[in-house]
């Protein structure tokens, strides 16, 4: 039997079929902390995630892992989605990053901007649901990027 899930978030539709491998992105600012049907949604699919192996969720999100792992408990996500921190993507890859006063990481916009298409491209990312339209230039043709907002 296939699994059908229509998605439609006020912008347009997709329509996607689960027969395949897919792996679904969400940025938590402005996007998860924002939008409670966004984290319904999430719950789903990670319901989906323990069900068949063809779903796996993942938080795409700028602030350092431990930050993020930190929202996700306080948005009472699920635990078991991979979180990667575009923070710790970028220092990894040796980019020169700083922190302001307040904590805040920063990096050179031609760095920042860029680095969630590079992370959609590593891991495969089918769609990502994100509010911020500055990432969509960077995005591979074989993600979907879903602006919400």
């Amino acid at each position: 039997m296939k699994m059908v899930m229509f998605i439609h978030l006020g912008i347009h539709q997709q329509v996607y079929c689960f027969r395949r491998k897919m792996n679904i992105a969400f940025d938590i600012h402005g996007t998860l902390d924002k939008y409670k049907i966004l984290r319904d949604f999430l719950w789903l699919l990670s319901r989906f995630q323990h069900i068949t192996s063809n779903v796996r969720v993942y938080i795409i999100s700028g602030a350092p892992e431990e930050q993020l792992i930190k929202e996700c408990e306080e948005l009472g996500l699920p635990k078991k989605i991979k979180i990667i921190s575009v923070v710790d993507y970028l220092k990894k890859k040796d980019v020169e990053m700083w922190q302001d006063k307040n904590g805040n990481w920063w990096t050179f916009a031609g760095e920042w901007w860029p680095s969630k298409g590079d992370i959609c491209r590593e891991y495969e990312i089918d769609i990502l649901f994100d509010n911020d339209k500055r990432y969509k230039e960077n995005i591979p043709d074989s993600t979907v990027f879903v602006h919400v907002g």
